[in-house]
């Protein structure tokens, strides 16, 4: 009897402290606790997020009983694919945008940005002065107007990517975030929590403050180079045979001066100036004479 009153009493006090069962029945619990305690080394900031998903996902599915996993902003309050975490995440899926993220660096858009311009330098920007400057002895217009050309391309490339970078940015930043649920008249605003504001500064500091720091540099030295190169093509363009029919002051000499017609003349072989000018060919009604 003195044994059965003694374990009656050992179970009341379990059941009186359920926390006394929990150590000592389900040792797991202090394990789990502790694992949850360890900082698990991740290889970049995008495994912590996707990491931090997880874990919501898993507290929201626990609380509310849902089989749809919510990664941020309290349920259905934010569309998943206005949330800027997500927003962030389906950026660097998009062509061009993650050239300039940290896994490529300043060398790794370098290389890029060089490709793009080599690329339409020689296949698209030169054919097209080829064909405007026909004659001989105009290459320096060529190669000068071309590259202007290809420089326009990578600096409006750069901008493209340096706005879609900056728009993650101030979004990450944000303590509210602005969204719509079917269209422009029908947006809100929805307030991050402690977590969400801290979760995303990390993200924007860490992944997205770099990148548009080096996108900024890029684009001022893609504009600097610009600008330069249009100097260039100026001075190019001064520099010029005698006789230059792609300038309509030029033609318009032709008409009083016969010193300048006759040595127009004679380097048309006789035919009329505008016959090796597809523009000025329009002009004279598609080029009588060139035949």
């Amino acid at each position: 009897m003195a044994m059965l009153s003694t374990s009656l009493r050992l179970c009341a006090l379990l059941l009186a402290f359920p926390p006394l069962v929990s150590s000592f029945v389900v040792p797991g619990n202090l394990l789990t606790q502790q694992t949850r305690a360890t900082p698990i080394p991740f290889r970049d900031s995008r495994n912590i997020l996707m990491s931090t998903f997880k874990d919501d996902e898993f507290e929201l599915r626990s609380e509310a009983g849902s089989q749809r996993p919510e990664t941020s902003f309290g349920a259905d309050a934010v569309p998943e694919a206005q949330r800027p975490a997500n927003e962030y995440l389906d950026l660097i899926r998009q062509p061009f945008f993650a050239w300039a993220d940290q896994e490529r660096g300043n060398t790794g858009l370098a290389i890029r940005l060089a490709v793009v311009y080599f690329v339409s330098f020689f296949l698209v920007c030169f054919p097209i002065s080829g064909a405007t400057y026909t004659q001989d002895g105009f290459l320096l217009q060529k190669i000068a107007s071309s590259n202007v050309g290809s420089l326009a391309l990578v600096l409006l490339l750069l901008v493209r990517i340096y706005t879609g970078w900056g728009y993650i940015g101030s979004r990450l930043k944000s303590k509210v975030i602005e969204y719509e649920e079917t269209g422009w008249y029908d947006g809100d605003i929805e307030y991050k929590n402690e977590a969400e504001k801290a979760r995303d500064l990390f993200l924007y500091r860490s992944d997205v403050q770099p990148v548009e720091e080096r996108l900024k540099i890029f684009t001022i030295a893609a504009g600097c180079l610009w600008i330069a190169s249009c100097i260039g093509l100026n001075v190019a363009t001064a520099s010029k045979p005698v006789f230059d029919e792609y300038n309509p002051e030029m033609l318009k000499t032709l008409q009083y001066d016969d010193k300048i017609a006759n040595i127009a003349a004679k380097q048309s072989n006789g035919k009329p100036t505008y016959c090796d000018n597809r523009y000025y060919r329009a002009v004279a009604n598609g080029g009588q004479g060139c035949n």
